[in-house]
């Protein structure tokens, strides 16, 4: 009897992980500048981000990786970059490939584009070694700027290149494991924090939703990162990134969390779920 018992307490806590909705919330761009990675971390310790996009081509690679081994539970994507799309600020490839940089030599790989496939592979490996040898929780690939979208063969090449270090390519395919995008309105009206909190409100029960924005700081620092928009002005990226980090750590949106029995998890604790990675 007391063997039915247990039995039957395991499928109702078994039915009742099935029917709650549960969350992932990815943070790009870690490793860019000390401002983002300090959001990015404080966004993990004090909200809800909980997998984080590492740049390694990035100056401030060395500290993030630092800062993500000092956080072990913070699940760690390689966000492989061949552009840098910033003005005045830029970062140039590890690897030798002319094919994806401009005439100074400063990666430059952007839609419309074509670049030699033999370098972008070797550019990708050399990013994603660099992660691995530097940062112990690496569960994923990402692509920084869509950089799947530009050329048709570049899509299966992150997935197969991911798999050869038992990683997974995040992005397509996410619904085969059973990820969904959160409805999440970009621009408009209202601050992000309520669009945010209004998505997070229309996740379905019993479904795995996930989410991606950049944290920043808005200090000096960021204030040098720029692009320039269609009205000719510089883009206040610090400011846009501080209210990321502002609704990441949102006591409003995490109480709606924590009264509604929502569950944060990563891309790793879901890949590993369903056995897609290695680690």
């Amino acid at each position: 009897m007391r063997k039915i018992i247990a039995i039957a307490a395991t499928l109702i806590l078994s039915s009742g992980a099935l029917s709650a909705q549960r969350l992932i919330v990815r943070m790009d761009d870690i490793g860019a500048s000390h401002a983002e990675n300090l959001a990015i971390i404080k966004c993990y310790q004090e909200g809800i981000g909980r997998s984080a996009e590492i740049m390694p081509v990035c100056p401030w690679f060395l500290e993030a990786a630092t800062m993500l081994n000092e956080n072990p539970g913070l699940d760690v994507g390689v966000h492989v970059a061949l552009r840098s799309e910033w003005i005045g600020y830029k970062w140039r490839p590890i690897t030798n490939c002319p094919s994806l940089c401009d005439e100074d030599g400063y990666m430059n790989f952007n839609f419309g584009g074509k670049a030699d496939l033999k370098e972008i592979e070797a550019e990708i490996r050399a990013q994603i070694e660099l992660a691995l040898k530097y940062v112990k929780n690496v569960t994923h690939i990402t692509d920084h700027c869509m950089w799947t979208m530009i050329m048709p063969e570049l899509g299966e090449m992150a997935k197969r290149i991911a798999a050869d270090y038992g990683l997974r390519y995040q992005g397509s395919g996410d619904e085969e494991i059973g990820i969904y995008n959160l409805p999440v309105g970009y621009g408009g009206e209202g601050s992000y924090e309520d669009r945010l909190l209004e998505g997070i409100k229309k996740m379905e029960k019993g479904k795995t939703y996930w989410t991606i924005e950049h944290p920043g700081l808005d200090n000096e620092e960021m204030k040098g990162i720029y692009e320039i928009g269609r009205d000719g002005k510089r883009t206040n990226v610090g400011r846009d990134r501080q209210a990321v980090t502002d609704a990441f750590t949102s006591p409003k949106i995490m109480q709606y969390i924590k009264e509604n029995g929502i569950e944060l998890v990563s891309f790793g604790d879901v890949m590993r779920e369903h056995k897609v990675i290695k680690k």
